[in-house]
């Protein structure tokens, strides 16, 4: 055989070999969604289960007041796809930005029941059901879709530092303030699957592509 056709047939060869490869590392599994937030021991090591993988911390339980007076708990979201965010509806500058990035997520996802919108607020003691509830149709929000919640501020601190890890600022002469302009998905079992800059235009979008790649997800997996 002449050197020609032997190089000929062993490309033919590693052809469907390449095509393998390619499908195995770009193909469904590609894009499956990272998983946040891993459980460690009292000396710092990720905790894993029986079969050696990594757990992950769940969204804990919580119960709050809507803009519309209802009680809306993380139970109540089982089963649901929610982004998250903290903000309070006095604030002068991020808190708008990511209140008008959020509409764009509930225009994405108006008719898909399994996606909700949670807006926490961290200034409780003003942001009252009235006053959440006057934020919210200033950015029309849809009260079936996108909730935001108030309550105890203790609670809501503790949910946002031990539920979503997010930072304490220390303000002088004041009480300790969270103030993030992250979004935060959370899937159907309460795990943290992305977090995103809620006032980046393309990190927004970025956060709407992958919804639909849980969506996706849940959707083979019936």
């Amino acid at each position: 055989m002449s050197n020609a056709k032997a190089l000929i047939l062993g490309i033919l060869l590693l052809v469907p070999i390449l095509i393998f490869i390619f499908i195995g590392s770009f193909g469904e599994h590609h894009f499956t969604l990272r998983t946040y937030f891993p459980q460690v021991d009292n000396v710092g090591e990720v905790v894993t289960d029986a079969q050696g993988d990594t757990v992950f911390n769940r969204i804990p339980e919580f119960s709050f007041t809507s803009q519309t007076g209802q009680t809306i708990s993380q139970k109540q979201l089982d089963g649901h796809i929610y982004v998250a965010d903290f903000f309070f509806a006095t604030c002068p500058d991020i808190c708008k930005d990511m209140s008008s990035q959020l509409v764009r997520v509930q225009e994405a996802f108006q008719d898909e029941l399994q996606v909700k919108l949670v807006s926490f607020t961290v200034n409780p003691e003003y942001d009252t059901q009235a006053v959440l509830k006057e934020y919210g149709e200033r950015y029309g929000a849809d009260p079936a879709k996108w909730h935001f919640l108030t309550g105890d501020r203790e609670q809501i601190y503790s949910l946002a530092q031990k539920g979503f890890y997010l930072p304490v600022m220390q303000v002088e002469g004041q009480q300790d303030f969270i103030h993030s302009e992250k979004f935060m998905l959370v899937d159907k079992n309460r795990y943290v699957r992305g977090i995103y800059d809620g006032t980046d235009v393309a990190d927004v979008d970025r956060l709407i592509l992958e919804i639909r790649v849980l969506l996706d997800e849940y959707s083979k997996s019936k």
